[in-house]
């Protein structure tokens, strides 16, 4: 395409936009709406996949460690352990540590404890995390043949839980989203088919004059991609301000069980899928109106 011959597209397409009016605003206003369903949902899946990704990286297994080890030994397997691949973090949590938390649990009765600290029945044990939560069970049979662990607890059935939640989650987005962005380019060709419909006679008449089909096309998808940007301007600002009041009300509220993914963090992938489907929506929209008035 000639810069001059994109140029007269551009313009068209421009003035069309504004010179159909509320067929125009309709159209904004459908991708807006599909977009702010699209959005909503994307932004619910990524929280809750970044709430599931939270509860792995906080879930603990806990490695018994020999009582006959000292203090160097208890430290040096510290070390062999954090070595071990997807081991992401090793946490001591020593006898004597242990101890004194029960001390404080029992508060009044902490007296039945005393004459425990020279013989402590307590053990040592590392908590530890992982990188990857659905490779538990070769991390933990490789914990196993270290020397110096005695016992390995955890709950399998925690983790199997864990993982399938977050694939669950993983595939069932990546289906709904397809879903919803198919019914949208339904939707907003429908609505543009209208404004084509209200133009049929000038694309007749330029049929006739010899104008080639994609000369007719072009100020119609260009058109529809700058409804589309627009539509996606506007839901991305909806959604921003939408999810800034609703982490400002949670946290006036207290609601600190999980947190939610920090909206910077969201801004590039939003603004790049918004401006792309608005993009998507309004073309592929217009393309799929205006072909049939193209067949004189």
């Amino acid at each position: 395409m000639k810069i001059n011959g994109f140029r007269y597209f551009l313009r068209e397409a421009s003035k069309n936009v504004f010179s159909n009016g509320w067929m125009s605003i309709a159209s904004i206003f459908t991708v807006l709406a599909s977009l702010l369903v699209f959005g909503l949902f994307m932004v619910l899946t990524l929280n809750l996949n970044y709430i599931a990704g939270q509860l792995e990286g906080d879930y603990e297994i806990i490695l018994v460690v020999d009582e006959t080890y000292n203090q160097q030994q208890v430290e040096a397997l510290g070390e062999t352990i954090r070595g071990v691949e997807n081991v992401k973090e090793a946490e001591l949590d020593s006898k004597t540590n242990r101890l004194d938390e029960l001390k404080d649990e029992f508060g009044e009765n902490a007296s039945l404890l005393d004459g425990y600290e020279t013989d402590n029945p307590l053990r040592d044990w590392y908590k530890i995390t992982l990188s990857d939560l659905s490779r538990s069970d070769e991390t933990v049979q490789e914990l196993e043949g270290l020397p110096g662990i005695v016992k390995i607890i955890r709950n399998q059935d925690t983790i199997d839980k864990l993982v399938s939640m977050t694939t669950y989650l993983g595939h069932i987005s990546i289906w709904v989203m397809a879903a919803l962005a198919l019914i949208s380019v339904f939707i907003i060709s429908n609505t543009i088919k209208l404004t084509v419909f209200a133009r049929r006679k000038e694309i007749n008449i330029m049929k006739f004059v010899g104008a080639t089909d994609w000369f007719i096309r072009w100020p119609f998808i260009i058109e529809g991609i700058i409804i589309g940007l627009i539509g996606a301007v506007f839901s991305f600002v909806v959604i921003a301000y939408g999810y800034h009041g609703i982490i400002g009300l949670l946290e006036s509220l207290e609601i600190s069980f999980v947190d939610f993914k920090p909206f910077h963090e969201l801004v590039l992938l939003l603004i790049g899928t918004f401006l792309g489907m608005g993009v998507v929506l309004g073309g592929v929209g217009s393309l799929i109106s205006v072909r049939k008035y193209l067949k004189v």
